[in-house]
């Protein structure tokens, strides 16, 4: 079995975290953000009439349709 040292894990660590941040940054700045407005209406109406929102996804998914 190979011995691996502390002094590797980190560095291997430290890279695998910023390929991580640097992913979701990516995604981030790619996002759509004409959808910004849709969301959160959207979220806003599920706080407001919880029962409205008891559905399946696929029931909402047909109702919104997102970009």
């Amino acid at each position: 079995m190979i011995n691996l040292s502390w002094e590797l894990i980190y560095p291997i660590a430290a890279a695998v975290l910023g390929l991580a941040i640097a992913y979701g940054l990516f995604r981030y700045s790619r996002r759509n953000r004409r959808n910004d407005a849709i969301t959160e209406q959207a979220t806003r109406e599920e706080y407001h009439h919880p029962k409205r929102y008891d559905r399946t996804e696929e029931e909402f998914r047909d109702k919104v349709r997102p970009s």
